[in-house]
């Protein structure tokens, strides 16, 4: 039976760390090595960085076994936020640790694992530290001024290793962008990248959300279903929000971080899971430490590493290259013309308080309703009048530029749908504020909807 997992090493000696001289980030690799301490191939090594090492008898693995009692394919090693995590594959005659027969552990430097006759043993090797390079562009993500280009260095460091990251940034900055561009540089790009948005989720749902369900174990659960952590085997979660998350449910993402098992609601069945995790919040975290809202051991978890996304007002000379990147994605062949010197000094000069995304949906907004002579020439029509000459130019088609009818009927409906959320949220927005609970009781919506819409028209929700 499998032991759980244990951690040999000392607190704080981590495998990666990232520290901060001022503003510069400084990458910290403590290196080991595997090596054979016993068995037919004493004093092979190899060495243990951010990839993982296969051992086994054949001849592909990273460490070849002549052991015959060692199966093809026996066991791997990989880097974890606060150890080393071995896993026995389904090997013919297992692998030992302490005495005990496991399915896989965390340990630390000086710590043996049994296999056949071999022993292997992870030692010291040594320690790697460097200044993070500053990047032009990480993956899809853009940007000219130093933080950007300083957080792109990080983020390019960071993101071949199975370490866990913790997202800070205000609303509309971008960090479920940063996360999946974490995921497509990692090892982990060709498995599935799941998202789970805590403040978007009931509180009665979370649970099985993030863990699954078995068939019968409330009302409604008609089907086995896996959660968010089963569907990401092998790839990322995502926990965008994590500061909304309740506190029971914390206690149990401490469990899956801690020792990589799920189990579903109702069922008493661990379920091994192989995942790397990313979390996010634009919340303030020590504050809702010392209110006792968030769990400080899951925050150490959470937060081996720490990359705060600044916003567009502290990064003005991004905004140009911003808006020229949204006006070329929304279909304008010259963006130039659009971007005088007049529009620019608007945009550089606006306080974005939904920084990104709003940018973008004003860019978006601003293309699709340019064209200012079509919409002149139309028939004005009353609302609630009905076409008369049965060409569809009621009171809401009219006022929609020719481009967007003439788009496939999804792009159209989207960008019609995007548009009202817009108006109908704005003009909320103006009598109320951003106050989620007086927005969903005049609207006769639930706060979660609110909330979700607010955060993606980049209206910043206040707490209620």
């Amino acid at each position: 039976m499998a032991e759980d997992n244990v951690i040999d090493q000392a607190p704080g000696e981590v495998p990666t760390q990232v520290h901060y001289d001022g503003q510069r980030a400084r990458l910290v690799l403590r290196l080991v090595a595997v090596v054979v301490a016993g068995g037919p191939d004493q004093g092979a090594s190899r060495p243990l960085d951010l990839r993982r090492l296969r051992v086994g008898s054949a001849p592909d693995n990273d460490l070849v076994l002549t052991d015959p009692l060692v199966s093809r394919h026996h066991l791997e090693f990989q880097v974890r936020d606060h150890g080393y995590m071995v896993r026995d594959l389904d090997s013919t005659n297992g692998t030992f640790y302490r005495g005990a027969q496991i399915g896989e552990v965390q340990i630390g430097p000086g710590a043996e694992v049994r296999l056949g006759s071999t022993v292997l043993r992870i030692e010291r090797s040594r320690e790697v530290s460097q200044e993070v390079t500053a990047q032009k562009a990480f993956g899809t993500l853009i940007g000219v001024s130093q933080a950007m280009r300083d957080l792109f260095g990080l983020l390019a460091a960071v993101a071949p290793t199975d370490t866990t990251v913790l997202i800070l940034g205000e609303t509309g900055t971008g960090k479920e962008l940063v996360a999946e561009e974490l995921h497509r540089q990692s090892p982990r790009a060709t498995h599935p990248f799941v998202v789970v948005d805590c403040g978007s989720i009931p509180a009665s749902l979370i649970e099985s959300e993030l863990f699954g369900h078995r068939k019968g174990s409330f009302t409604g659960a008609v089907s086995d279903r896996p959660g968010a952590f089963e569907k990401a085997d092998g790839g990322t979660v995502f926990l965008d929000e994590i500061g909304e998350l309740p506190l029971e449910m914390q206690t149990r993402l401490l469990r899956v971080l801690d020792k990589r098992t799920v189990k579903r609601v109702g069922d008493d069945e661990q379920r091994t899971v192989d995942i790397r995790v990313v979390a996010a919040t634009h919340q303030d975290l020590p504050s809702l430490l010392s209110e006792g809202k968030f769990r400080q051991d899951l925050f150490y978890r959470l937060s081996v590493v720490q990359v705060r996304l600044p916003a567009l007002r502290e990064r003005r000379p991004d905004v140009p290259l911003l808006a020229r990147h949204f006006l070329w994605q929304a279909g304008c062949g010259d963006p130039d013309s659009v971007l005088t010197p007049q529009v620019l000094e608007a945009l550089s000069t606006r306080q974005w308080p939904g920084n990104i995304r709003e940018l973008r949906n004003v860019i978006e907004r601003a293309t699709v309703l340019a064209d200012g002579s079509q919409l002149a020439q139309r028939p004005k029509v009353e609302p609630g009048a009905a076409p008369t000459d049965g060409s569809g130019s009621g009171w809401l088609v009219c006022p929609v530029p020719e481009e967007l009818l003439d788009q496939p009927y999804k792009v159209a409906k989207a960008q019609l749908v995007h548009e009202f959320e817009l108006g109908y949220l704005g003009r909320l927005v103006q009598l109320y504020g951003a106050n989620v609970s007086r927005i969903a009781t005049e609207a006769g919506v639930d706060r979660h909807l609110v909330r979700k819409l607010l955060r993606k028209h980049g209206m910043v929700p206040q707490d209620d």
